[in-house]
């Protein structure tokens, strides 16, 4: 008979034939494929690994480019590089407020980017994973 595991994987022992094994592989590779990493079904994934932070960008430090274009640099938080960020722009305040944006984005270094837009007027929160 397999050993269940933590999170109800069957690992089968050395020496059980198909009528054990199988059944056992079969059973785990549908819980393979419906696991959601919720603790329940499988380890949890850490907060740590997917949320790294969030930032304001606010109206009063665009600068012009001229022809309406505006653009911000911006600075990573700790342990975040423009290389391994995921960055969502959320507008604040006024009637946009908490929709989602996607303004164009230029690295400057490895923790400093530039955000464009053309609305100087808008405050925005960016959120990092």
């Amino acid at each position: 008979m397999p050993t269940t595991t933590t999170y109800g994987y069957k690992k089968p022992i050395n020496g059980e034939r198909g009528s054990v094994f199988y059944p056992a592989l079969n059973d785990n590779i549908q819980r393979l494929n419906d696991h959601a990493h919720d603790g329940v079904d499988s380890a949890p994934i850490p907060a740590s690994s997917i949320a790294k932070g969030s930032a304001s960008i606010l109206a009063a430090s665009w600068v012009s480019l001229g022809g309406g274009n505006y653009r911000q640099l911006v600075t990573t938080p700790s342990g975040v590089t423009v290389d391994n960020m995921i960055p969502k722009f959320f507008c604040a305040g006024g009637a946009e407020d908490g929709h989602q944006i996607l303004p164009s984005i230029e690295k400057a270094s490895s923790t400093t980017y530039y955000v464009y837009i053309n609305d100087n007027t808008q405050t925005l929160t960016v959120k990092y994973g």
